[in-house]
């Protein structure tokens, strides 16, 4: 699946036409993700959001203020980042689900291709949680820097 898609709706994010669905929001945040733009993240996401990301230190960014903060931290290392997903994003009242592939080319030259599922789930017409679940295994998650 071509990325037009996420980046199509993260422009529809930055334009305040996005409808609130799910898969739209989910949409977003990978399209937001890929432009490394922390801020439009933010706007995504309700109050008490959680999101979960194996790659980051800490793993786990409660709340506005942390979330923003975390991809600032780990958008300074990246240079691009592409999520592809074979599959259509599945989703339902209140969550959508995809599964596919991240390619991350870090600002060092090092590129990693991670076999991703991401889950975003949706209350109050916000993104309350986004898990992203990826192989970590052979990545050295003591760092004392984000790895992503």
């Amino acid at each position: 699946m071509s990325n037009t898609n996420f980046l199509d709706t993260y422009k529809e994010l930055n334009s305040g036409q996005l409808t609130n669905s799910p898969k739209t929001v989910l949409q977003a945040y990978l399209g937001a993700f890929e432009a490394k733009d922390a801020l439009a993240i933010q706007q995504l996401i309700g109050d008490r959001a959680l999101i979960e990301m194996p790659l980051l230190k800490p793993n786990r960014l409660f709340g506005a203020s942390e979330i923003f903060t975390g991809h600032q931290n780990a958008f300074r290392s990246i240079e691009n980042a592409e999520f592809t997903f074979p599959e259509p994003i599945a989703e339902n009242d209140s969550a959508a689900i995809a599964i596919g592939v991240l390619t991350i080319k870090r600002k060092n030259g090092v590129q990693d291709n991670h076999e991703v599922g991401v889950v975003a789930e949706m209350r109050d017409l916000a993104l309350h949680r986004i898990s992203l679940y990826l192989n970590s295994r052979n990545i050295r998650r003591l760092s004392d820097e984000t790895i992503v």
